[in-house]
């Protein structure tokens, strides 16, 4: 086992205890990993670099380019490229010392950008920056003794700090501070005298964020007031670079939108404030000056050489780059339709006072389990509402619990004696925490806001709203006094990106005052879903989990840490759970329920006797089709009849008038396709409940792959959906994005050890997930390892990364473009377009796309009636609905037109390389349903055929996720996963998301019963 891809100095190496909360330093060569020697490799010939740095010597002679990730010695004249870095270096912004002799690079081996320096023939690596902040855009003094760049360090863990700039030798030492302030300063570059630095200089929004970088200024490296070199009205300014004159070249993006998902409309090189380039395409990166009237920069995907001036020319450097890629081979997990299997899907546990029993959720029902007993089931949920989120009463006798029984999720009381069940509350209310005597409720709101509700009046009160953005708080745990509420959050380490840690944050209820804390330095909760902390019930300590596994931090009353964390456990852990009466604990390991004594033996497995079993088929059916596209081919063919038998097709035949034997159902003015496929969905059940499973299923939708949840849920709606406890598409299970020290999302676990990495990697395997997922701050060795883990479980493991994902072995992209860990990744450009370097990671299908048009939900302005639908009217919950009709409320602008064409344009030219492309939604960050025929919608109108179209919804997703042998088409010993459409998208492809029918293993789903179902429930927020 290889040591942690963490921060800390190899000083600090010699010193990690490994019973703390301690970091260990990875190795600096590359990963040994099955998918890095993999005998079955391809070389990717790149000939564009598509967002790649470039630096060259001043007279030309050396020239060094930045190609997904890698470093690359080019002739100065062109030709064929020398590599010079591994990939797992991820080298990013090259500079080149005065002398041309070495390199200094940020790269992000180890899970941190650092700074490095290499020779220009590769060797020579060395690390010269360390510790746990981002070290980022280095480049070297005019004498080559110093190196400045932009940094967080000198911050503090919890409220974080700003980027300022730094400068450090070289050859190693301390790094001293040159700005720091109430802004963001990044891309330094040195001005000819040494004495001052040119950067990029950010401020600071009363929303959290930036102006985007408005301003050039200039500043005096040992002190003293900046000057303001350039200021722009809007977009933003990036990559400065200075000749020996002081002439300034950087990039000016400008047209671009509130949205996020809208490239800039335009990318200018300027020079000295004025615009030298017209409609190119320049990379998100530095230019490099050769003396005072040349430029090397990349655009158009290309290195290019451009002479200023009225006599001024441009010409192309053209090269070639040879890049060895694993092909991953894998066994492929069968889904297993048909099959019975114990019950892993526990949700949420929760000990009794009295430590005897333990109430869950699974199979879409609440259950109450005696300790050494049998589980007696107290409620189960029809399987168009969910139940979720058992807690007890302090005395024992009754459950809180939530459901969307009459809406939108509401907590409710079962009282177990009796059977008597009571609302609670309105509708919009979470996680119920009941305080110890019983007379308040602490729970959120749909919008992540900690509310206290007292029991007796129902008054309530905002006690603190969310620090982040990306998914809700952690559920609230109270203080054995009643006095205080903590809870997990996610704190911002600066205003430039979003990630942060997963901390504790306490209340004191009756001041309002606030605390927050890490459970170490730099140490975060594993993720905001499962991690605790949990107050102990004699008030000195709090249960967490921490890098997958169980801690116990001693506390004071306030809720204050009081020592190191102690690690009870090293198994994987999740979801902690405490006794009030005793000192126990439970918690769920590997998909085991575990009780542990804190001061006595090791644990001991609670065994769940639960089966889930597959739901009971409807016999033999005819589906009789007008006409039926199976997915195999181009054209449909007509007048047919699908037979079925169970679960399975038996056959697809020409239409007979008499079948003897078999139920008809009637779609003889219909076309009849596979079932779509979302390749991409979050199942956000705590604040949807089921609307999103049946507002999917209702816009024909019969699989969904969840690409990012608490692992529990995600397995416990697996098994509830499989069962036919709950109603809505197939779900293929996704853990928690694994991710480095930092993260964004509540669903984002947090690693800074190997050993963290390992435990997530296990509990997913143990619970038989059906993709792994890496984010964004997860290291090239985490993303190799988590490939190994998904090939060897049998299932595709991806990322948003394409460079060094392909490299470290992993099947695919989650989209083209999405967050990243650089500023711009390597794939598009800030104006939305590919080259042929990102085209060559997608050419041959060993590594896939799956497509998530955001762009595509513009076009709501374009057919305004889709608003008017009684799916989206009365499905969704309110804050989709209104999402939906702002959008239909005005017709897509050029701007928006122009992107959503770029993207296209970049989907249609991987199409035509042979890539191979999946269609998803990253819902409910869009809304479900609707969205996927957005996206198939922008396909269609911008150039793909109808057939290759359905095909991404269809048999792609399908053999991408390895379940072709049962989905994706409709022929004989496929189950019968069935849409059926009110019209021929053939001719018609607007008609597509009329969808009155759907089967989904053979059972029949109207769009009318399922609108009915939830028509008129509460869908107001209290």
């Amino acid at each position: 086992m290889t040591t942690d891809h963490g921060w800390v100095s190899r000083r600090d190496l010699l010193r990690a205890s490994a019973a703390g909360l301690t970091a260990v330093a990875a190795p600096t060569a590359p990963p040994a990993t099955a998918a890095t020697a993999a005998a079955d490799q391809r070389t990717l010939l790149y000939r564009e670099s598509t967002g790649g740095s470039v630096t060259s010597s001043r007279d030309g002679s050396v020239l060094v380019a930045e190609v997904q990730g890698v470093l690359w010695r080019v002739p100065p004249e062109g030709g064929e490229a020398v590599r010079i870095t591994d990939w797992d270096l991820e080298a990013t912004r090259p500079a080149l010392s005065p002398d041309g002799r070495r390199l200094a690079v940020g790269g992000y081996r180890g899970g941190g950008f650092h700074l490095w320096t290499l020779r220009t023939d590769g060797g020579g690596l060395r690390q010269v920056t360390d510790g746990p902040w981002d070290d980022r855009g280095v480049a070297w003094s005019p004498d080559g003794g110093r190196l400045v760049f932009a940094s967080e360090r000198g911050g503090d863990a919890v409220t974080g700090a700003p980027y300022g700039l730094w400068t450090a030798d070289p050859d190693g030492g301390a790094a001293a501070r040159v700005t720091g302030g109430s802004y963001e300063d990044s891309d330094p570059v040195w001005w000819p005298d040494g004495r001052s630095v040119v950067c990029v200089r950010a401020a600071h929004t009363p929303d959290g964020a930036t102006d985007g970088g408005l301003t050039l200024i200039r500043v005096p490296v040992g002190g003293g007031t900046g000057h303001v070199l350039h200021r722009v009205g809007e977009g933003r300014l990036l990559c400065p670079s200075v000749s020996p004159s002081g002439r300034i070249a950087c990039l000016h993006l400008s047209g671009t939108t509130a949205s996020p998902s809208l490239p800039a409309a335009r990318a200018t090189l300027l020079v000295d404030g004025r615009a030298v380039t017209e409609d190119e395409d320049p990379a998100a990166a530095p230019p490099c000056w050769l003396g005072d009237d040349r430029l090397l920069y990349v655009a158009d995907g290309r290195l290019r050489l451009r002479t200023l001036g009225a006599s001024g020319s441009v010409r192309d450097i053209p090269f070639t780059a040879r890049m060895p890629v694993p092909r991953p081979r894998r066994r492929t997990k069968p889904l297993a339709p048909d099959a019975a299997g114990p019950v892993r899907g526990i949700h949420l546990p929760a000990l009794a006072p009295d430590g005897a029993s333990v109430a869950f959720v699974a199979l879409n029902a609440l259950w109450v389990q005696p300790v050494g007993g049998t589980p007696r089931k107290v409620l189960q949920a029809a399987a168009v509402h969910h139940v979720q989120m058992p807690a007890w009463e302090p005395d024992g006798r009754a459950l809180l619990y939530c459901t969307d029984r009459d809406g939108l999720t509401a907590v409710r009381r079962l009282h177990l004696d009796s059977g008597h069940d009571e609302p609670v509350t309105g509708p919009g209310r979470l996680y119920p925490a009941p305080s110890p005597d019983g007379t308040r409720l602490a729970c959120q709101d749909t919008s992540g806001n900690v509310l206290l509700r007292d029991l007796a009046t129902g008054a309530e009160r905002v006690l603190a709203r969310p620090l982040a953005a990306d998914g809700p708080p952690g559920a609230p745990t109270w203080s054995p006094d009643g006095r205080h509420v903590a809870f997990c959050d996610r704190n911002r380490l600066n205003h430039r990106f979003r990630e942060g840690y997963h901390l504790i944050r306490v209340l004191d209820t009756r001041t309002g005052s606030e605390r927050r804390h890490l459970p170490a330095a730099h140490q975060s909760l594993s993720d905001r879903a499962a991690a605790g902390p949990v107050w102990s019930p004699d008030g000195r300590g709090m249960a967490l989990v921490a890098e997958s596994a169980l801690w116990l931090l001693p506390v004071t009353g306030d809720g204050t840490p009081a020592g190191p964390a102690r690690r009870l456990t090293d198994e994987p852990a999740d979801h902690p759970s405490w006794a009030r009466e005793t000192n126990t604990l439970l918690y769920l390991s590997s998909g085991r329920l575990r009780l542990l004594e804190t001061a006595g033996s090791g644990p001991r497995t609670l065994a769940v006797p639960l089966v889930h079993r597959p739901a009971r088929d409807q016999g033999r059916l005819r589906v009789h089709a007008g006409q039926v596209w199976d997915g195999t081919g181009t054209a449909p063919r007509q007048d047919a009849d699908i037979l079925i038998d169970g679960r399975r097709i038996t056959a697809v035949e020409p239409h007979r008038r008499r079948r003897p034997g078999h139920h008809t159902l009637d779609a003889s003015r219909h076309t009849v396709l596979p079932g779509l496929f979302d390749s991409h969905t979050h199942p956000y059940s705590a604040t949807y409940g089921a609307r999103h499973s049946l507002t999917a299923l209702a816009y024909g939708i019969t699989t969904t792959a969840c690409l990012g949840a608490s692992l529990y849920e995600a397995i416990r709606l697996r098994e509830s959906l499989a069962s036919g406890y709950s109603t809505g598409p197939r779900l293929l299970a996704c853990a928690e994005l694994i991710d480095g020290a930092r993260t964004a999302y509540a669903m984002g676990r947090a690693h800074r050890t190997t050993a963290g990495v390992r435990r997530t990697l296990e509990r997913a395997t143990a619970l038989r997930v059906d993709f792994v997922k890496t984010y964004v701050r997860a290291s090239g060795q985490v993303m190799a390892q988590a490939a190994e883990a998904a090939h060897r479980l049998g299932v595709p493991s991806g990322s948003h990364l394409c460079a060094p994902g392909r490299a470290a072995g992993q099947d695919l992209t989650t989209h083209l473009q999405a967050t990243q860990r650089l500023p711009y990744g390597h794939a598009t450009t800030p104006l939305g377009r590919i080259h042929q370097d990102l085209v060559q990671q997608y050419a041959d299908d060993g590594f896939a796309l799956i497509m998530t048009p955001f762009s595509a939900q513009y076009l709501l302005g374009a057919d305004p009636a889709l608003a008017d639908d009684p799916r989206v009217l009365t499905l969704m919950p309110p804050w989709d609905v209104t999402t939906v009709r702002e959008r239909a409320g005005s017709p897509p602008t050029d701007g928006q037109r122009r992107a959503l064409a770029t993207e296209m344009s970049a989907y249609r030219r991987l199409a035509a390389a042979g890539a191979l492309l999946a269609v998803g939604t990253d819902a409910p960050l869009v809304p479900p349903g609707l969205s996927l025929h957005l996206a198939l919608r922008a396909l269609h109108a911008h150039g793909f055929t109808p057939a290759e179209t359905l095909r991404c919804a269809t048999a792609v997703p399908a053999r991408l996720f390895g379940v072709d042998r049962d989905l994706g088409t409709v022929e004989p010993g496929k189950l019968a996963d069935l849409t059926v459409v009110d019209g021929d998208p053939f001719t018609d492809f607007g008609s597509l998301p009329r969808t009155p029918l759907v089967l989904r293993d053979g059972v029949a789903h109207y769009q009318s019963d399922l609108v009915d179902a939830v028509r008129g429930a509460v869908t107001t927020p209290a």
